[in-house]
């Protein structure tokens, strides 16, 4: 894979990390207000809108074969875990923004140490998700054919979409690794030798055949072929 729909796979990496950034934030922030217990309902809807939550959930379970009998035990036990959901759900959020910014490093100083943790966690969420997904897809489908179809199409649709974005990051850190392969300054193997010690070569008879007080050097050739 070399491009991204209408871009390379460098580019559609910043892009999908800076987006993965967004909505880590958009997600953490109304999370951790409610854990801080903020007063200030702009940044705090669950808070706000958490009794309409739960008359949501309780007619969703009321309804459902699965729970009809239960809902009131399953109730209570969501409204004493909700905190620790918070809590579990601002942790993975603030982590997968690390992860985002961490990998728009990666990509733009060609860094590819600094993608692994985005395609790890990515991965792991898609796992995850999709586990997750199958099991409300099938409750869907017990609890109404047309609301199971739907949630079978959406379902199969952000999972394509989820594995086409690994891919791309995916290709994105194979094209890292090659250009620093073919562009590396580095030499990729060291000498064979090294001298151990200082050459040395001796001099003397060279020095003392070719010296000024050598009376053989002041003579023609053929006077001096009479030494002889």
């Amino acid at each position: 894979m070399r491009s991204c729909c209408c871009c390379n796979v460098r580019t559609g990496t910043y892009i999908l990390g800076a987006l993965n950034l967004i909505a880590c934030v958009l997600v953490l922030i109304p999370l951790c207000a409610y854990l801080v217990k903020s007063d200030i309902s702009a940044i705090n809807p669950i808070e706000e809108n958490k009794k309409n939550i739960e008359n949501v959930v309780e007619d969703l379970l009321r309804e459902h074969n699965w729970t009809t009998n239960n809902y009131n035990q399953v109730m209570d036990s969501l409204k004493e875990w909700w905190p620790t959901v918070a809590l579990i759900l601002a942790s993975l959020a603030a982590i997968s923004a690390t992860a985002a910014v961490m990998l728009i490093l990666g990509v733009r100083c060609r860094i590819r140490c600094l993608m692994i943790p985005f395609l790890v966690l990515t991965m792991l969420d898609i796992i995850s998700s999709g586990a997750g997904g199958i099991i409300i897809v099938v409750a869907l489908f017990y609890s109404n054919i047309i609301t199971g179809i739907v949630s079978a199409v959406v379902y199969v649709l952000i999972a394509v979409l989820s594995l086409f974005f690994w891919a791309v990051v995916l290709a994105a850190y194979k094209v890292l690794g090659s250009e620093e392969y073919e562009y590396s300054p580095a030499p990729t193997k060291a000498p064979e030798y090294y001298p151990s010690a200082p050459q040395h070569f001796d001099m003397a008879d060279h020095t003392r055949e070719f010296s000024p007080n050598n009376h053989r050097n002041h003579y023609p050739y053929e006077q001096r072929n009479q030494y002889h």
